[in-house]
């Protein structure tokens, strides 16, 4: 008997630095002292090469598996799975669907309804040889969880998201089975435009042979230093189990405004990792992540235990229906006549000294504000034809080349102005692509948000939406050039 107790404790601890902080079993390495630990959460390599420490950090649908209040700002479907292996063959797959409910805002709060997500998981510690109180062995027997879960989360006041995963586990160890619900609640607070706090409590659940779940409280936070460098931290206490510290960073390389083509640096440490006899460097992690395509990301993460050997955790996430990629509806509006601006006079320059030479603009065009769904990168009717009456002027012109920039008025914080100023730039590039067949490697965009405004706004309240300045700096310039 006491061999079977040390292969099950030894089992539940793999599954513990399997899992990674977000598994309520990973905290609890006394085996019996909490009842049926949950393990089909965490095992995703991002957060994992990020030494776990991802309460606050955006991860889409993995939100379902550290707080679902992430679950909100979900702007496409998703598909994800999570391999993990290593530490004496002990395996975990975990499959995760998430996608958000109605529109989808051009905020960047998801859908109008929050987001949803679906989780399905097994984790197989292999097999065990058994021994009775003499010592004589009993035979192999075989250990392993099963778990699914669904959760969701939406924006519930200005940038404070709230959301809620219910779960159920079974876990069968030596031909018994053991079950279980439970309840994951959480909270983000996007508390500036570069700092995100939040906080979660998992395992609000049934007690099971007279005891309870593993529970306990997650604080974090993320700070983006700019938009290719994340840091993050995150906290840990559960009843009567240990407390812990977990930092981790993320370097974004290439370019992640198309959000392609981008390779992810990470690092991260957990300060109190399950034992430090595991080894010098238990809690250390590290990782790679590759966004292959707008819809295509394959992330790796290593994590050392010791004497347990070397964890590995593999994820492939499919994105799809994302809000960027959709055609735009029309939507009945008053027409507006698209400003044609004529091309600038370029004055001469003196022959003393070379020069750079400036690309000839052959045509200048302003799509106003008016040109697109309110507050919104959606073309509008009178928009798309003022592009279409422009595509075949490109298709004479095979060597020319578009240039366009977004603009938005001072209405809104610095950065959602950004935002909507790219998604706007993007919206013409798609439709140029998409309609007019122009060549994607013909067009460059630009988001320049509210830095470089036509008109003086008096003030940038909401109140003033309407006012002629704020409407002559909302606009897109679409600029078509020769070398």
């Amino acid at each position: 008997m006491a061999m079977k107790i040390s292969s099950i404790g030894l089992g539940v601890l793999c599954a513990a630095s399997l899992c990674g902080v977000a598994s309520a079993a990973e905290t609890s390495y006394g085996a019996g002292t909490r009842a049926l630990p949950l393990q089909q959460s965490g095992g995703t390599a991002r957060a994992m090469s990020m030494g776990s420490a991802v309460v606050a950090v955006d991860q889409c649908s993995a939100s379902l598996l550290w707080n679902p209040a992430g679950l909100g700002g979900m702007r496409c479907k998703e598909l994800a799975v999570h391999h993990n292996s290593g530490l004496g063959g002990t395996l975990q797959e975990i499959f995760v669907f998430g996608m958000p409910l109605g529109e989808v805002k051009d905020d960047g709060k998801g859908g109008s309804m929050g987001g949803i997500a679906a989780s399905i998981g097994y984790v197989n510690y292999g097999s065990f040889t058994g021994a009775d109180a003499a010592g004589n062995e009993t035979g192999n027997y075989s250990a392993g969880d099963y778990s699914m879960s669904v959760g969701w989360g939406k924006e519930l006041f200005r940038n404070v998201s709230g959301g809620f995963t219910l779960k159920g586990n079974r876990s069968a160890y030596s031909g018994q089975g053991y079950n279980a619900l439970s309840a994951d609640l959480g909270v983000l607070w996007k508390a500036t435009g570069k700092l995100d706090l939040g906080a979660s409590y998992s395992n609000f659940g049934t007690k099971v042979g007279g005891d309870g779940l593993s529970a306990g409280l997650r604080l974090g936070a993320g700070y983006k230093v700019d938009k290719h460098w994340l840091l993050a931290a995150s906290s840990e206490l559960q009843n009567k189990a240990m407390k812990r510290l977990q930092l981790g960073t993320e370097y974004l390389i290439g370019n992640v405004e198309e959000k392609a083509n981008v390779l992810a640096l990470r690092g991260g440490y957990q300060f109190s990792f399950p034992s430090r006899e595991l080894g010098a460097l238990a809690g250390l992690t590290w990782g790679l992540g590759y966004t292959i395509t707008r819809s295509i990301a394959l992330d790796y993460a290593m994590l050392p235990t010791g004497d347990l050997g070397i964890g590995h955790r593999l994820s492939l996430t499919y994105k799809f229906g994302c809000s960027d990629d959709k055609k735009t509806a029309a939507v009945a509006a008053a027409p507006a006549a698209a400003a044609v601006v004529a091309a600038p006079v370029v004055a001469p320059v003196a022959a003393s000294r070379p020069v750079k030479k400036e690309p000839v603009v052959l045509k200048s065009i302003v799509l106003e504000d008016s040109h697109f769904d309110f507050d919104k990168s959606a073309l509008r009717p009178e928009g798309m034809a003022a592009l279409r009456e422009n595509v075949q002027l490109l298709k004479e012109n095979p060597k020319a080349n578009v240039r366009i920039e977004g603009h938005t008025s001072l209405r809104g914080t610095p950065e959602y102005n950004q935002r909507l100023s790219e998604r706007r730039a993007f919206a013409v590039r798609d439709f140029l692509v998409a309609e007019g067949g122009i060549a994607q490697n013909r067009i460059t965009t630009i988001g320049y948000g509210e830095t470089r405004p036509t008109s003086y706004e008096a003030s940038p309240k909401k109140a003033d939406q309407g006012s002629a300045a704020a409407k002559s700096n909302m606009r897109v310039i679409f600029d078509i050039t020769v070398d």
